[in-house]
């Protein structure tokens, strides 16, 4: 039996799974958490390439970030999908660079767009207070200027949105644009609206893209903002006449709102003429008391059905602050150790990044590994590939996780039109080399794969954004904060074996664990204080917490301390979260 024909008999033991496997023509599939529906889309994706799209017609099956997208990437090559050149599956970011921007600009006249160049973070962030600093005076506060433009900028903001933002704010966003312009220069937000653009107002783009890429898969379509929906539309719906889109998602999930997504975007496509919407109900993930405890959460939504029995949740008042809750969960983390939970299966959870740092740091101290991912560089294919070859060239084949013909598969993909069969016996050489030099500094490996190719090949136009992120990757392996790693400490770095995971709320989405500790369940701080007189971001808040209770399998543990402690020092006692109260824990 194949993996696909074994995936596809999973299914059927489930009437909607099945429902939405089988229906033909547009399909939503609305899906709580642990609810399988990243299987469902893979395994769809699969059989539609074996079965329903002839060759050289293809698809494309995309998502928000480069995590997600390695994981479809896996879940289908698992299931027997091989690479072809009409099949991309990657970010929506990646497929408006390399798929639409890259191979159509100069056909429509647009040369200045074919080698576009990506900014990096630094230049967005020095270009940003240039711009600020022409318009605002010295005294006047700006910590919030530059994400308002970013939102208004992801939704697409019409003038009278522009307007509620003050002139000001609008002004900076025109000169921060031009200034990006002058240097020929892009950032990440321009990339989708020139896409965009590409498609509404040429035909021709239109006509030959639809007809290579004919079938549309999307997960977590309720994390789209409204220019990536305008894409995906633009190809299946208002100029499409064969297309079909497959979507899955859950509004209760959507926790980008904060960057200008729009979850009602899902909601909108489950409602649209000629969309059959399939609402998934059973969670496979959690056990009954977690699935009882986010229910609670759901304020009165159709409940989740539960699939497991068990299950804990417990709330612990530490009443000496954060750094009391971090002895108490070093303490919890110890006992499920104890009780044989492996360290990869215990994850903590906290709002702020600077938390996710200091009870690591916690972590640390008492003997216990952990791991947070730091904000040096983004995973992007390259950045995995590169982190790949390290842990390949010295962890071991087995320990590793990673096979050297799929390291050489994406080195012929990187390399391009410039691969020659000698590139391949070159790279293998150099990473055997490095079995017995793991302790080289890790910026070393990295500039030796970008003599032997690698920066000739990120000259591509649908590499821009990973030559920025290697960029940073190895400025903070050589002389940032990473520049203590060595190649076995960059294998090492990314794999989530032997240590607990510390994340944030937001980056906590699309993982999964036996045991989860969630901190800082305090009022003020989740939720947020200012999202106390805002219901759209008191919802996003909600959200949050929700995503975090449902990450763990077995057992949930929350510590509060009833205050935070502000920016200048000072106590403010608002009692524990009020969502602990919802889900009845105090």
């Amino acid at each position: 039996m194949t993996a696909l024909t074994e995936s596809m008999r999973e299914l059927r033991t489930n009437a909607r799974q099945w429902e939405a496997f089988t229906t033909r023509g547009h399909c939503a599939v609305l899906a709580p958490p642990g609810s399988g529906k990243t299987k469902l889309l893979t395994t769809r994706l699969a059989f539609d390439l074996a079965n329903r799209i002839p060759r050289p017609h293809g698809a494309v099956c995309i998502t928000l970030t480069n995590a997600a997208a390695q994981e479809l990437r896996r879940r289908a090559e698992a299931l027997g999908v091989k690479d072809q050149p009409h099949l991309f599956i990657g970010t929506v970011h990646g497929f408006a660079l390399g798929r639409v921007i890259a191979p159509f600009a100069r056909l429509v006249g647009r040369s200045e767009l074919a080698n576009i160049s990506i900014a990096s973070n630094q230049q967005c962030r020095e270009t940003y207070d240039e711009a600020i600093r022409e318009i605002f005076e010295p005294h006047e506060d700006t910590w919030n200027v530059r994400s308002t433009i970013d939102f208004n900028r992801q939704r697409l903001a019409t003038d009278e949105e522009w307007a509620l933002s003050g002139e000001k704010i609008r002004e900076v966003a025109r000169r921060y644009e031009a200034k990006l312009r002058a240097k020929d220069l892009f950032d990440f937000l321009d990339i989708v609206t020139i896409a965009v653009e590409l498609v509404e107002h040429h035909k021709v783009i239109r006509r030959i893209l639809t007809a290579q890429y004919p079938h549309l898969y999307v997960d977590e379509y309720q994390d789209l903002a409204p220019g990536l929906d305008r894409l995906v539309r633009s190809l299946c719906f208002d100029y499409a006449v064969n297309s079909e889109l497959f979507a899955v998602g859950d509004v209760d999930q959507a926790v980008f709102g904060f960057t200008g997504t729009r979850p009602e975007l899902l909601e909108e496509l489950a409602s649209r003429s000629g969309v059959t919407a399939v609402h998934l109900e059973r969670n496979y993930r959690c056990g009954a008391e977690i699935i009882r405890v986010a229910n609670l959460m759901r304020q009165g939504k159709p409940p989740i059905v539960g699939d497991r029995d068990g299950g804990s949740v417990s709330a612990t008042h530490c009443p000496d602050g954060f750094d009391d809750q971090c002895q108490r969960a070093v303490q919890a983390v110890s006992n499920a150790i104890a009780g044989g939970t492996p360290l990869h299966e215990i994850a903590v959870i906290c709002p702020l990044n600077s938390q996710c740092e200091q009870i690591a740091d916690v972590l640390r101290a008492a003997g216990i590994p952990a791991f947070v991912r730091g904000s040096e560089y983004r995973l992007t294919p390259v950045t995995a590939f590169i982190e790949g070859c390290a842990a390949w060239a010295t962890l071991g084949r087995q320990r590793s996780n990673y096979r050297l013909g799929e390291l050489l598969v994406s080195w012929r993909t990187f390399l391009g039109t410039r691969w020659s069969r000698a590139d391949d016996l070159r790279l293998t050489e150099l990473l055997m080399d490095y079995e017995n030099f793991g302790d080289q500094p890790a910026h070393n490996l990295v500039k030796k794969l970008l003599d032997l190719g690698l920066q000739r090949g990120l000259q591509q136009v649908a590499l821009a954004d990973d030559l920025v992120q290697v960029r940073q990757m190895y400025d903070a392996l050589a002389v940032g904060n990473l520049s203590h790693l060595s190649v076995r400490g960059l294998a090492e770095h990314p794999r989530k074996v032997d240590r607990v995971e510390v994340t944030t709320m937001t980056s906590s989405k699309s993982l999964e664990f036996d045991v989860v500790l969630i901190m800082s369940a305090d009022e003020e701080s989740i939720p947020h204080y200012l999202s106390f007189n805002d219901p759209v971001k008191l919802a996003e808040d909600r959200r949050k917490f929700y995503v975090s209770v449902t990450r763990a399998r077995d057992e949930l543990n929350i510590f509060y301390s009833g205050f935070v402690v502000t920016r200048y020092g000072r106590r403010r006692y608002q009692g524990p979260s009020r969502f602990l109260s919802e889900i009845g824990l105090v």
